[in-house]
């Protein structure tokens, strides 16, 4: 765990160049570049808003439910499409495994900060959306917002961390990919993106949505940008338990199964 994370920042500059490497590679050759990173959550924000604010008009605490939909569905998008990356990373790189000197946990972490810079470059959509929240009156966005670098902080090591434990165990059973794109579609509804945690009545289905991975970081971004005020101290805890376990579990793994990637891959 600690010899992962050591790793990590005493090749700090290759990861960046790497990461840099990754974003180029995306979009090279493409008009739009990096607006293509909105187009999908920009995309599922007014399918949403229509299936769940129009037709099924969902209650007063979600208003606007597109700008509630949209706190929850952008750092989901970075969770999500950074461990669909990042699980297939060192199967998809295994020359370089082959390579003694070459740090092998960079791979699965270049997905991870690829997509939160894409996580980054739509936070202005956000800002904008809060923007006109607040001018249409609106108690949503205000001071609180300046704490959100604390909950990204604290999403990063929980993703970076499953993402090393996932990409590890690919390399090993190349089912996980498939096995992983079939639990995020069932945890993006266990996860209190499209409606409120408060309008779930049924005591254990309560606790399978709390436990959830995402449940916490979501519930910490719609505290800090739609409900306008800072997390209580029980979130924050949540937050910090939930990025420990996560990174713990996740890089421990990866530290365990390191040594027999190249025979695997």
């Amino acid at each position: 765990m600690l010899s992962t994370a050591r790793e990590l920042v005493t090749h700090r500059g290759l990861l960046a160049a790497l990461t840099a490497r990754d974003l180029k590679a995306r979009y090279r050759g493409s008009a739009l570049g990096f607006l293509w990173s909105l187009a999908n959550p920009l995309l599922l924000l007014a399918v949403y808003t229509f299936v769940f604010g129009v037709v099924f008009q969902q209650r007063a605490l979600t208003q606007p439910y597109p700008l509630f939909l949209l706190c929850g569905l952008f750092p989901w998008v970075w969770f999500a499409s950074a461990l669909n990356e990042g699980t297939v990373a060192l199967a998809a790189n295994s020359g370089l495994l082959r390579r003694a000197v070459f740090p092998v946990e960079l791979l699965p972490t270049v997905p991870v900060l690829a997509n939160l810079l894409h996580f980054l470059f739509a936070l202005p959509v956000l800002a904008v959306a809060l923007a006109v929240g607040r001018l249409l009156g609106h108690p949503v966005g205000g001071w609180s917002a300046l704490a959100l670098p604390l909950v990204i902080a604290l999403q990063l090591p929980m993703t970076g961390g499953l993402a090393l434990g996932l990409a590890a165990l690919h390399v090993h059973f190349k089912d996980v990919k498939d096995l992983l794109a079939n639990l995020l579609a069932l945890l993006f509804f266990l996860t209190p993106i499209l409606y409120p945690l408060q309008l779930i009545e049924i005591p254990a289905l309560a606790y399978v949505v709390r436990v959830s991975p995402m449940t916490p970081f979501v519930l910490g971004y719609q505290e800090l940008l739609f409900a306008g005020r800072l997390p209580g101290p029980g979130l924050w805890a949540q937050m910090a338990a939930a990025a420990a376990i996560a990174w713990v579990a996740g890089a421990g793994l990866f530290a365990r199964l390191r040594e027999t990637l190249v025979e695997a891959a």
